[in-house]
């Protein structure tokens, strides 16, 4: 299929681009002068110089477009990946829970311990296990119903050298959900506090600043330990370690 020709012969006198074929100018009826009519061959030439100059710019980078859509894949499968691994550590059971149903007897009663401690002049030292302190939280935390049907099952302790880890136990809708605060019991002012050392959906791991999400740990045991928390300025010393926890009171008035 042959070509239209493009060239155009454009008017000396209003500078109007006229059709090849015509003698006088549409816009003006000037006659025009066909000398001025634009070579075939250097309308070629500049035609096949921009088709050059597009060629090596394309030779000069070579994929670009498909390198850009493989960076893009990349990432996004980056992303899902880490996005999956996330909500799979979420979900995880956090190691070492004590079993939901413990029958076995403690070898000593936490809370009767305690009030023993306190109501001794001298200074005592006393060690509690997690499995006798978690007996007593099983009796003394009740489960209770939350908002959008997640109910709030027990909570439990996992002693550490130098850290306590407080974990809440929920079901949303048959599922199992933990969140952990570790923290350093830490004396300031003569009251002990909390001192997050990190926080913890399951086995996910966030940035400790999250402890503000404490309250929902720690808000259920708060209020059952509310007679020994103000108790605890009693207290000289607070080591946690592998399993035991233990406490050395000051000598009373």
């Amino acid at each position: 299929m042959q070509k239209s020709d493009t060239r155009k012969l454009v008017c000396a006198a209003c500078k109007y681009e006229n059709e090849i074929e015509r003698v006088y100018c549409h816009n003006c009826g000037e006659k025009l002068d066909r000398s001025l009519l634009p070579k075939v061959d250097e309308l070629k030439a500049g035609d096949d110089q921009a088709k050059n100059q597009k060629q090596i710019k394309k030779m000069m980078t070579p994929n670009r477009g498909s390198w850009l859509r493989s960076v893009r894949t990349f990432a996004s499968v980056v992303l899902l990946g880490a996005v999956v691994a996330a909500g799979f550590l979420a979900l995880q059971t956090p190691e070492n829970p004590p079993p939901a149903k413990m029958d076995r007897m403690p070898e000593n009663e936490a809370r009767d311990v305690w009030f023993k401690m306190m109501e001794t002049k001298p200074a005592v030292t006393v060690s509690f296990k997690e499995y006798d302190i978690n007996y007593y939280l099983g009796r003394a935390v009740k489960a209770t119903e939350g908002l959008l049907g997640i109910k709030f099952e027990r909570a439990f302790v996992n002693f550490h050298p130098g850290t306590v880890t407080v974990t809440a136990q929920r079901d949303a809708w048959g599922l199992p959900l933990y969140s952990s605060i570790k923290f350093k019991p830490v004396l300031e002012n003569g009251k002990w506090n909390s001192q997050v050392a990190g926080v913890y959906f399951g086995k996910l791991g966030v940035h400790p600043s999250l402890g503000k999400l404490a309250p929902l740990t720690l808000d259920a045991l708060a209020k059952v330990f509310e007679k020994e928390i103000k108790q605890s300025g009693r207290l000289a010393s607070i080591t946690p370690g592998e399993g035991q926890v233990t406490l050395v009171t000051k000598p009373g008035q």
